[in-house]
Parts: C-alpha cells; sequence; structure tokens
C-alpha cells in the first residue's frame, strides 16, 4: 500500500482498486466531521496531482467525469465494516468529509467511478479564476 501525508493532515492510502483517505492523527475525533483546507492553489494541485497519480496506478482508463448515477457521486459511500456512510464534499481548496460513525480509521474510500467524478469536480475547482 502506497501512502502519502499532506501538510493539512490529510493521508492518501493506496492499493490496487482503493484509495483511502485517513486523518494522519490516527484517532478518532469526537466529530466525524473533518476539514482539510489547503492553504493555496498550488497546495490543492499538488494534491489532486497525487490523486491522479495513484487513480491511474490503481485502476486502467481513468477519465474524469461528471457523475451520472447515484453510484459515481463521490458525496457519499459505505463502508461494510462500520455499517455507516461517508460524506465527501470538495470546495475551493477544501476537502470535508464526514466519516463513517466508530470510524478510526478510513474516512472516505473511493472506487473508480467515485474517483472518476472527483477528479471531474476538482479540475473545475483548478481551472475556476481566482
Amino acid at each position: 500500500m502506497k501512502t502519502e501525508t499532506f501538510n493539512n493532515g490529510l493521508v492518501v492510502k493506496s492499493r490496487k482498486h482503493a484509495i483511502i483517505l485517513e486523518n494522519s492523527s490516527g484517532k478518532k475525533e469526537r466529530e466525524s466531521k473533518f476539514i482539510f483546507d489547503f492553504n493555496n492553489k498550488e497546495d490543492f494541485i499538488e494534491f489532486v496531482g497525487y490523486i491522479k497519480k495513484v487513480a491511474d496506478e490503481s485502476w486502467v482508463n481513468i477519465v474524469p467525469k461528471e457523475a451520472d448515477s447515484m453510484g459515481s457521486d463521490y458525496d457519499e459511500y459505505y463502508d461494510r465494516r462500520y455499517d455507516d456512510n461517508g460524506y465527501l464534499s470538495v470546495n475551493k481548496y477544501k476537502i470535508v468529509i464526514h466519516a463513517p460513525y466508530w470510524s478510526v480509521d478510513t474516512l472516505y474510500q473511493f472506487n473508480k467511478p467515485k474517483i472518476q467524478s472527483f477528479l471531474y469536480d476538482v479540475d473545475k475547482i483548478i481551472n475556476l479564476k481566482s
């Protein structure tokens, strides 16, 4: 498993067919909401570049595309281990995650359709005039 930790505490782990987001402290916070703010556009671009790189290593034929179904919308995912949903949103240079209840490690896990729609949305954010 490949791991990268960003300055804001976001940990990205990747393996074949999965990209997992974690909190660098490794501890469950009192709240299940985690905000990972990138300081500027350059830091966000570095994060997106890393996500693209590991996505290409985890799956074949990764193409950023707009979500066209619940299965490809990264807003929500189901974690079998914790029997609960996790939620992710992305704003201008900020990732907000609501982790599955009682999750002590995995905050969010991407599959191929969800990473493709995520990449589509972050590309739009990067290309905004600021």
